[in-house]
This record gives C-alpha cells, structure tokens and sequence, in this order.
C-alpha cells in the first residue's frame, strides 16, 4: 500500500464531503486532518457557530478560505522494554522482570506456569479481537493490590508506566493482542480492530459529528417552547387552545385578543362566580334525596293509619262490648243452684277459685273411677268411703249437673274471641313518630312531630288503654276520626311530591346552565392568566421559530454520508491491498487454497469485515486447525493497516496448527519483528525450538531476540529464567537433572525426587538417540528421512555402547510409575542410584561425536 498516495487521496474524499457542508463542514476537516485527534470544546463551538450562521441563526463570522488540507500522519514506534514489579496478578511471583527484546522475545513454559498471567497485563493495556481483560487475584493466597511497572520507548524516549489494574496509557494502548479467545470472535462479521492507514480520520469525524449533533440538541433545549401555564389553563378554552398549539406562525394578534383583560371581564367573572354559586347543585341533590326520604317515611305512617283503621274501629268497639255481655250471662248461668245449696248447708267461700278448683277436682276423680251415677242411693263419699248425708248428696248432685254442663265450654270460647280481638288491638303503634325534617327542625336538630301526629297517638291511644283493660261501657261508642288524620300525611305528601317536582326539574336544568357558566368562567379566568404572561408567550413563539430552523437541520450531523464517503475511498483504496495482504499471509501459512469472499462495509464511519466461503460462516465448515491459521492471517494483515508500531502479543499462537505451519509461524513471526516488536508466550516446544532455530540462521542474524523460561516453584508461578537452549534437548535434560541431584528438596521423599531424575534421564537418552548417535537421520514428529545425516552414524560406537545405554535406559523405565515391569521386584530408586546411571550416561554421551 502507498502511504503517501493513500494519505492524499483520503483527504481527497473528505475534502468532498466537505464541500456538500458549507464553511462549518471545511472548517471540521481541516481541523481534524491538521490534528489527527478529537477536536478542544473550543473548537467545535467554533464549527458549530459556523453551522448557525450557515441556517441564518448566528453572525459575524467571516466566511472560511482555507483550502484542502496536507496529511502527514505521525509515525510512533513503541517498544517495550522491561515488565517488572508484578503484584496481586493470579499466582505470579513477585521480583520477577521480563527485559524485553528489541525485535522478538519468547517465553516458554508449560500450562499454568505463568505465562499467560504476564501477557493479561499488557492486554488490558493494548487491543484484541477478545475483549476480556479481567484477572484476578491470586484466589488460593491474600488479596493484593493489581500493580506492575512498565518501561518502554516512544520513538527512541525512554517512558515508563505504573499499572494499578484500572487505569490506562495512551501510548501502550497501541499495543494488539492476539490469543486463542480470539480466533472465534476474528472469523465473525465484526469491525477492523485496526483503521486502515488514515482511515482514523473518518473515524474522527464521524465522533465529532456526533458531539455536534449534541450541541444542537443542547441549542434546541436552550430555547424552550413549552409554557410552564399550560397545565394550569382548563382544556378546551379559547386560550388553552392556542397555547397548546402554539407554533413559529403563531399570531401576535391573536396573543393580545385572547389575553386580553379589562375591568369589565373582572365583574363578568365575578358575577357568573356568584350566579353559580346560587345554583348549588350539591345542595339540591341532598334536598331532592331528604324529600324523597320524608315522602317514604309519610307513606310508612300512612300505611300505618290505615292498618290501625283496619284492626281497630267502632265495629271491633261494638263485638267486644256484646262479647263482655255474652261472656257475663254464661258466667251467671254457671253459678245457678249452687248458692242456694251451699248457703243452706252453712259452706262459705264456695265463690271462691280454690273451692272452684276443689269441686273441678273431685268431678274429675268420679269420671275417673267410672261413677256416672255418683251418687246413687247407697253411696258413700268418693274419698272417705263414710256414709253421705241426704244435704251432701243433693249438693253433689248439683255441683255435677252444673259442671257437666257446656255453658262453660262457651264460655271460654267466648273468651278466647275477646282475647284474640284484644291481642289485634295491641299490636297497632300509637307512638308513630317523624324521623326526617318533614315539618322542620328542633334546636337540637331532631324532628319537629305535628300536632296532628301527636293527637293521633294521644286519642287512639287512650281507647286502645280502654280497649285491651276491657274497660268498654256497654253504652259506649267509637269515636275515632282516622281519616283526618290520614289526610293530613297525605296533603303533606302530596305537598312534598310538589316540591321535589321543581327541584327535580330545576336540577335537569343546572347542568346545561352549570355547563354554561363554568366554560365562561373558564375562559375569563385563562384570559385573566394569559394577561400575565404575555411575554413569556411571545417568547416560545421567537423559540418556536429558532427552534424550527433548527429542527429543519436536525439531520445535518448525521454520518451516513461520510460513510458512503468511507466505504467509497475504502473500496478504491483498502479493499485491493487488503485482500492482497489477507491472500499473502494465507501463503505464507499454507492455507492460500481455501477460498475465502471477504468483503469490506462501512458501520458509521467505521470499517467492518465480513467472510464467507460461499454462503457458509468459516466457523461452520472449517477445521480447527484452519481456523486458527485463518484468524492469524486476518490479524497479520490488519497490523499492515497501522502506521503507528507498536508491540504485538502472541499467546500460545500455534495450537492446532501442525509441525510444518509452526514453522512457518515462527519464520513469519520473526519477519514481523523486524518492523514491530513481537512478544510471544507459547508452551510449543515445538515454536520455541523454531524460533531458536531460525533466530540462528544468517536471513534472521539482524532480529535481537530474547528467550525465557517460566516456571512454577511451590504455590507460585511466572519464575522467569534465560534460556539459550532448544527444548527437548539433551542439554536441558542434562540440567534439570544436575539441578536434581546437587539440590535435592528434602521437603520430598528421596523416591520421589529420584523417579523425577529417573524421567529426566528417559528423556535424555532418547534424545541422544534421535539427535547425536544417529545424527537427525530420523526425527519424531516429521516424515522424512535425512539420508544425507545417516552417512555420518557411527556404528561401530553403537554397537559398543548400546547395551550398557539399553540396560540404563530400561532402568530408568522400571522407576518412573506407568512404565514399571509388573513381574520385576519393585524398588525405590535412590539419588545415588540416579547420579550413578547419570555419570555412566555421560560417559557413553562423551565418546559420540557432537
């Protein structure tokens, strides 16, 4: 890609759309293209202001004559050069420094050494595909505060940077990213993670469009149109109307005829005031409800007029008179012969009940011994059985003929019609009593009772005493005028029912006059607050007019536009090189046989990218494997689309990738640290002995590298040390075993630590092998045969050797657990077992050729 040529044409593009935008529009893009970075408040008020006068809502600008502008974008090399004072990050260990190289440092360690700890810090601090940037604490230890120191330089100035955890640098914020997490969320549609070389400005713009369209927001809110009178206006008036609809063509006119009040409107709102308080609808729907209650209360004595008039009248006066006489004359006939006999016989008290009672007795005890003749000649006395005198006799026999006699049968029915007549009489009320203001109120607030109610119940009651004591003279006569005072509640009812008629009338017709006065004391009332806020009105009609200028332009800030503009100058500038790029570092990976559509849009202002083979996503057809190459080809050549170098991170960038791509990762890896720093932490022995292997050959001499190890001891991780050695190699076997037996832990068994040598020395041999004895003839983990180094195996050696080697290598099986022989006799190896076999290995080593 052609920086200069780029750069130029770019601004072309802006220049154009600065063209369709007035003065304000120029003066945006000079700016942004002069400064590269957001514009000061000053600044953009400035454009804004220009904007303003472009609507004819500001003046006295002065027309703007600076023409396309020249882009020079600065050019920043950032390289790291030390990471140190770690604190509070997972499980790393403290005073632990990483000096970084100037073009490549690798640190290799297995899983859960560390690695990864590092490379969290300096990702939350740069960018990725990935946008998880948490870490923790170490969980199994005390809470730390986040901290690490980091020493860099910015075009050869020398800085350094305090990390907290939170806070950010601008500088190392260019720092990119790329790891496992990121292969998923690289192979999506999503935005370029890098803008294209230039193409940050369309990105500024697009920002500053956005806080200009915020200022014209801010400049519509600074001219309000609603009036804080409108909720106290009553809807629907004259004057709510208009306010409520009030807009930039609103009428002065009609402002000063509906605000208007004078003197007159003063005493037309008072008067109508009081012509609706006289309707007093509330009061007359409580007097139609307590006439309604007098008239259910008049026609309930009524009924009970008519009901006593009913039960109690001259005829029921007139039977109970004939019944006292029926009942006087049967009580006459039942005292008949008796007087005589017992006066003549010297019996006193025979009128008395208890005698009654006696003799009822005695008649009684003779029908019950069967004696209806009782008493016949020869009879004795019932009860003494003595002999009955002839006196005796005739008494009894008087005494039974009168007592079975049915005078007194009707006599007592006789009483029983006088009994139930009484009863009826009875039960009629003469206390009837108002409960309503019928005939008004006493001071107290209680029923005033009419004279005619009290003489009802005074009369009627005195004759219904008279009647139920049975104290009626024969001669008497009923004399109760019922209908009187039957007429008297029925007048007052008819009266009341008059009343309640014009109430009820009068009511129906409140309503409609009601109405009338309210919506005219309404409008007066609204005109009377319109009068004072005469100006508050003309002022939101002068904001109603700026506002609609305004609101005319409201979609002047919005960037669809420039994005048109982005995606035109993206496809006849990026696109090509893009693609280019993209297939290029698809070779260089073996992968240039997929065949992938990647099209490039534009998602407000920024670039957004998009791949498919055919109609599928990569993610859906494509192997592991090829997706983390894929991923990594995408991210190699987004970094070409960055003018600013800044480091780049890889972190264990090679898993599912096979032998042959590593290789060709760790060659493309140490290319690209000859333009940006590259920093690398990988648990690949296999990409870490290719980029020891590469860093050494003549095309790579230039590149300065850096190689660690990162290791766990105990409880911590991320112990960095140097390595200069390739992994797997019979050298770093060799070390970790002299570590072993001349810095034996006695916090571990002997068995232990030995068995751990035993394994080492497994290792060692095989490489020896593989490497030294047969000289990388055969080689694990690749096909081929190389015949060229099978010339140079010395045999004769071997076979001098090979037995001895076989017997310390089966040694070394039977110690380390999963390689035992079950039928051998099982015993704990030693450290002086261990450092025998070693010596005796290093002696055969010794004789072979390096």
């Amino acid at each position: 890609m052609s920086t200069t040529a780029t750069k130029k044409e770019l601004v072309d593009f802006l220049w154009e759309w600065a063209e369709n935008h007035n003065d304000w529009g120029k003066l945006l893009i000079h700016k942004i293209v002069t400064t590269e970075c957001s514009l000061s408040s000053i600044d953009r008020q400035e454009i804004f202001n220009y904007f303003l006068q472009s609507i004819g809502q500001h003046t006295g600008l002065t027309a703007v004559t600076n023409g396309k502008p020249k882009y020079s974008p600065t050019d920043k090399v950032i390289e790291i050069s030390k990471l140190s004072e770690v604190t509070g990050v997972n499980r790393l260990a403290k005073n632990q420094t990483i000096m970084f190289g100037k073009n490549l440092t690798a640190v290799f360690g297995e899983n859960g050494t560390g690695k990864t700890g590092y490379g969290r810090i300096l990702k939350s601090l740069g960018f990725s595909y990935d946008p998880n940037n948490k870490i923790l604490h170490n969980i199994y230890g005390t809470v730390e505060n986040k901290s690490a120191k980091i020493d860099y330089f910015i075009n050869g100035t020398a800085n350094s940077f305090t990390w907290d955890g939170t806070n950010n640098n601008g500088d190392l914020a260019n720092i990119s990213v790329f790891n496992n997490n990121c292969v998923q969320i690289s192979l999506s549609d999503r935005q370029l993670i890098v803008s294209p070389i230039g193409f940050h400005l369309f990105n500024l713009v697009t920002t500053e469009l956005a806080e200009l369209n915020g200022l014209l927001t801010q400049k519509i809110a600074q001219h309000p149109i609603a009036l804080a009178c409108l909720p106290f206006l009553t809807v629907g008036t004259p004057q709510q109307t208009f306010v409520a609809n009030l807009s930039a063509t609103s009428s002065q006119q009609k402002i000063e005829e509906l605000s208007s009040f004078t003197d007159v409107h003063e005493q037309d709102l008072k008067d109508k005031e009081a012509e609706l308080m006289a309707l007093n609808k509330a009061l007359l729907e409580t007097q139609i409800k307590n006439y309604g209650n007098s008239i259910t209360e008049l026609k309930l004595l009524a009924n009970q007029m008519r009901g006593a008039q009913t039960e109690f009248n001259a005829a029921k006066w007139l039977a109970l008179i004939e019944l006292n006489k029926e009942i006087a004359t049967l009580e006459t006939q039942e005292k008949k012969g008796i007087k005589e006999v017992a006066e003549t016989n010297g019996i006193t008290f025979y009128e008395t009940p208890q005698f009654q009672s006696f003799i009822k007795a005695a008649e009684d005890y003779i029908k019950v011994i069967d004696k209806p003749e009782y008493p016949a000649e020869d009879d004795t006395c019932v009860y003494c059985k003595q002999p009955l005198e002839i006196t005796a006799k005739e008494l009894l026999k008087s005494y039974r003929t009168l007592l079975n006699d049915k005078t007194q049968e009707n006599l007592q029915t006789l009483k029983n019609r006088k009994k139930g007549l009484v009863d009826l009489v009875a039960t009629i009320d003469t206390k009837l009593i108002l409960h309503q203001h019928t005939f008004g109120a006493n001071d107290d607030q209680t029923a005033k009772q009419p004279s005619e109610i009290t003489e009802y119940n005074k009369v009627l009651g005195e004759l219904k005493e008279c009647f139920v004591e049975g104290e009626v003279a024969i001669n008497s006569t009923f004399a109760f005028d019922y209908v009187k005072y039957i007429k008297f509640i029925e007048d007052k009812e008819t009266e009341i029912n008059a009343v309640l008629k014009v109430k009820s009338d009068s009511l129906a017709n409140i309503n409609t006059k009601e109405t009338e006065l309210k919506n005219k004391i309404s409008e007066l009332k609204d005109r009377k607050l319109l009068s004072t806020k005469v100006q508050e009105i003309k002022d939101a009609v002068a904001n109603h007019k700026i506002v609609s200028v305004l609101n005319a332009n409201i979609n002047t800030f919005n960037s669809s536009s420039l994005s048109r503009k982005t995606t035109q100058a993206r496809e006849e500038l990026v696109a090509s090189n893009f693609s280019a790029i993209f297939k290029a570092e698809l070779s260089t990976l073996r992968k240039s046989h997929i065949n992938i559509d990647l099209n490039l849009s534009t998602d407000r202002g920024n670039s957004k990218l998009l791949h498919r083979i055919g109609a599928h996503t990569l993610t859906d057809i494509l192997s592991e494997g090829e997706q983390k190459a894929i991923a990594l080809a995408e991210f190699l050549a987004e970094l070409q689309l960055d003018n600013v170098k800044a480091p780049v991170i890889f972190d264990d960038p090679v898993n599912s990738l096979d032998h042959h791509i590593i290789d060709d990762v760790a060659r493309r890896l140490l290319k690209l640290s000859a333009e940006r720093q590259v920093i690398i932490f990988t648990h690949s022995v296999l990409l870490f002995n290719s980029l020891i292997y590469f860093s050494k050959q003549p095309l790579y001499k230039a590149i300065h590298c850096k190689l660690y190890n990162s290791k766990n001891e105990y409880n911590e991780t991320g112990f960095i040390t140097e390595a200069d050695e390739e992994k797997n190699s019979v050298k770093d076997y060799l070390s970790k075993i002299n570590v072993i037996i001349n810095n034996t832990p006695k916090e571990r068994p002997e068995a232990e630590v030995a068995e751990d040598g035993y394994g080492y020395l497994r290792s060692a041999i095989e490489l020896f092998v593989e490497h030294e004895i047969f000289c990388g003839t055969v080689k694990r983990y690749q096909k081929n045969i190389a015949l060229t180094q099978f010339v140079k195996v010395d045999g004769a050696l071997l076979n001098s050797h090979k037995e001895k080697l076989n017997e310390i290598f089966e040694r070394c099986c039977g110690f380390i657990k999963g390689h035992s022989n079950p039928e051998e006799i099982y015993h704990d190896p030693t450290i002086a077992g261990l450092k025998a076999d070693f010596d005796e290995f290093k002696a055969i080593r010794d004789v072979f050729p390096k």
